[in-house]
Formats: structure tokens, C-alpha cells, sequence
């Protein structure tokens, strides 16, 4: 009889996952006052409330809530006067998002290698990829874990370049005691349906830097400044009261869930260390709060005899546990090699970078938990390395299976 679920045995898992998203009667209070108010726009006073709630709990002065965390990036690079014509160095393994928004700003993405022991930007390739054109590095925090940002802000200094921070994954994660946000010239956060801090959709903007926030301020106001000037071409990008009022309320269970998450990814990174064709991610000793919207870790395809990491993880799947082996290289996507991209940014992006780690983890290493399964018990936790052991000690199954295909 066959032991794995994938060949017709019983699954490990029959368990549902913790439900996402999260909400309670905190949010339909803010709702409610919402609906009672006399402006359902931006400037509201639910909107005012979260971006100075937002701000001190990012430990940075200015807060900006948006549209989304595309429009988020856009804005930074209109804000900044990045445009047509300029490069901004950026990782191939990320969502596309973070690729687009550079695109319909006309500015040209290159992608610059990743550093194989943490999955993210390694600030030695995108040193290696500043050119004349470079006007900013945007380092994304995939999975909600920073690394290296002394190292980044190091090299945006030497060379006269803004710092980025894509932090679309990475709300409440605190690098050197302080909140990541203080770390980058500037940072976007993301509030869509997934993330860690999510209002359905929606996007933030977070600085320190007087001068750009009366730029980003003026956009968002038709272009109009303080003084009621009209010194920018304007977008009505803002984000409504509805939405920063379902913001408030996730805004104050955040904290318990940011708990939540690290103390069960540390069990995990405990359970995960038995296994030794699991190899765990490095982290920056001075990441002191990772943000766990996943917890990523790294497969060793070497030591399964021949199955992929998409067979493994199929298998894994199977018996109940939502693993999943994240992304493909943003390059590879038909879409960047379209003429309207080209359009856009004024030249060819290119699609052969030398990127060896992130086409090596994307394909043969990477795996992904979801950060809502953190929100879960620590046996929801034992399950996880449960079914990766189970599949592994009976992988020869699947090898059998494929051969009768």
C-alpha cells in the first residue's frame, strides 16, 4: 500500500490552515465611524489617525497611505524626479510589482544576483551594477527579512544613490533595534490581501526626509504643495477612510501577531535543523525583528535522488501542508521583452543578466511556509517538518510513480 497522499495514501495533514485575513469587531467599530464621517477620502480623519499611529510604530516622521503598494513605489520615483532615461538596481527575485512600478515610472530595472545563503539583493552584485544611469537601489526584503542594509547604505553613499527600501513583505520587521523603515532613504510597504498588515488592498509610504515628503505630499494633492502652489503633476492616488480604518484595527493585533510569528519560526528553525536535507538561511545579526510573512528555507534537490524541488514539494502539499517553492526570476516573464516595455524605459531591458544564485534558488532550492500558518499552534508547526520528512523517507515512491507514467 502506498504511504504518501501524492500515490494514494492518507494525508498527514487534514487540519485547515489559520484563517487569513484576521478581523473582529475592531474593525467594524472603525468602519462605522467611517461611514459616520464627513469625508470618505484621503485626508479623513481615520487616515490622518493610522499615518501618525503608522509613523511612530515605524519609527520614522512622515507617513503617506496610497492606492497600493505599486502606486507606492511610482510615487517614490516621481517624488524623487526618477524617470525616463534612469536605471534603479533591483533584485530578480521578487513579485513583479516591484518590477512594474519602475516600468510605468520609465525607468529601466537591472537586475543585479542575490546573495544564495539569505535569498536577497547582495549589495556586492548591485554595486557591480551601478552605471551612470544608476539613480537607486531597491533592495525588496523578501519574506520579510532584511539583510545587509549597512552594506547598501554604504554603497548608495559612496556613489550618490538613493536608497529604496521594497518593504512590501516586511511590515514590523526592526533591523538594529529599530524599525526598517529608519534604515533606507525612503521605503513602500504593501497592504494587499496577503500581507502582514492588510486592508485588502492599499500601500504606504514611509521617510524621514522633510523635503520629499512635501514632494509626495503635493502629488497626492493634485500637485498642489502647502502653499498652494501647484509645483507637481498630481495623481489621485490616495487611499480612501474604509481602508485606513480596517488599517487601525490591524494595526493593534499586529504586534501580538509579530509575536506570534517569530516565536514559532524559531521553533521551526529548531525542527527544521534535524533534517539534513533542509538547509536553513543565514540572518544579519542585526535583524532583530524578521517579519515572517514567510519563512523560507532551502531545499537540498541533491539529496533526492533525482526528484525536482516542484515533485518534492508537490508531494508535500499533498499531505496537507501549504509549501510552496516561491518565485521564478522576474526576467524570464514574456512580458519584459514586450515593445511596450521598451517604450516605457526608452531601451531593451536585459533578460540575460548573471544572476547564477537567484536562477539556482528559484528552480532547485527555494521553499516557502506562509506566514498565516505562523499564526498557527506548535503542532501545526511539527506538521510542517512532519510532511517534509514523510515525503523524503518515502520519496522512492514518487520516483516509481513517474516511471509508470
Amino acid at each position: 500500500m502506498p504511504v504518501l497522499a501524492k500515490c494514494g495514501g492518507t494525508p498527514l495533514r487534514t487540519k485547515k490552515d489559520p484563517r487569513w485575513t484576521v478581523s473582529g469587531e475592531r474593525e467594524k467599530e472603525y468602519l462605522s465611524r467611517a461611514l459616520a464621517a464627513d469625508t470618505a477620502g484621503p485626508d479623513g480623519p481615520l487616515n490622518r489617525e493610522f499615518r501618525e499611529r503608522f509613523a511612530r510604530f515605524s519609527d520614522v516622521k512622515h507617513c503617506f497611505t496610497v492606492a497600493n503598494g505599486t502606486v507606492s513605489i511610482e510615487l517614490i520615483l516621481r517624488a524623487y524626479g526618477i524617470g525616463y532615461g534612469d536605471e534603479v538596481i533591483v533584485t530578480p527575485y521578487t513579485f513583479i510589482a516591484s518590477i512594474s512600478s519602475l516600468i510605468y515610472a520609465g525607468v529601466k530595472p537591472v537586475f543585479a544576483d542575490v546573495d544564495p545563503e539569505t535569498f536577497q539583493l547582495s549589495p556586492e552584485a548591485a554595486e557591480r551594477a551601478i552605471t551612470p544611469r544608476t539613480k537607486a537601489i531597491m533592495p525588496v526584503y523578501v519574506g520579510g527579512c532584511p539583510d545587509r542594509l549597512d552594506e547598501f547604505r554604504r554603497v548608495c553613499r559612496e556613489h550618490g544613490l538613493i536608497l529604496i527600501g521594497d518593504a512590501a513583505q516586511a511590515v514590523g520587521a526592526e533591523y538594529g533595534g529599530r524599525g526598517v523603515a529608519a534604515c533606507a532613504d525612503v521605503t513602500s510597504i504593501s497592504c494587499q490581501n496577503t500581507k502582514n498588515l492588510t486592508c485588502g488592498e492599499g500601500g504606504i509610504i514611509l521617510t524621514d526626509d522633510d523635503a520629499l515628503a512635501d514632494r509626495i505630499e503635493a502629488i497626492l494633492h493634485g500637485g498642489v504643495n502647502r502653499y498652494g502652489v501647484r509645483t507637481a503633476i498630481g495623481l489621485q492616488n490616495g487611499m480612501s477612510e474604509y481602508q485606513a480604518a480596517v488599517l487601525l484595527a490591524q494595526l493593534e493585533a499586529l504586534p501580538s501577531q509579530i509575536a506570534r510569528r517569530k516565536e514559532n519560526g524559531a521553533y521551526l528553525d529548531a525542527r527544521l535543523g534535524e533534517l539534513d536535507f533542509v538547509r536553513a538561511l543565514r540572518r544579519d545579526p542585526k535583524l532583530t525583528t524578521n517579519a515572517f510573512h514567510l519563512y523560507m528555507f532551502g531545499l537540498r534537490e541533491e539529496k533526492l535522488d533525482g526528484l525536482t524541488l516542484g515533485e518534492f514539494l508537490s508531494a508535500v502539499r499533498a499531505e496537507g501542508v501549504s509549501a510552496a517553492p516561491g518565485y521564478k526570476p522576474v526576467y524570464t516573464f514574456p512580458c519584459m521583452a514586450s515593445d511596450y516595455v521598451k517604450k516605457c524605459v526608452g531601451s531593451e531591458i536585459d533578460l540575460r543578466p548573471c544572476t547564477p544564485a537567484a536562477e539556482r534558488i528559484s528552480y532547485h532550492e527555494a521553499c516557502w511556509i506562509w506566514q498565516y500558518v505562523l499564526l498557527g499552534e506548535k503542532e501545526d508547526m511539527d506538521d510542517c517538518v512532519n510532511a517534509l520528512r514523510k515525503v523524503y523517507e518515502n520519496r522512492a515512491e514518487l520516483l516509481e510513480g513517474r516511471k509508470t507514467k
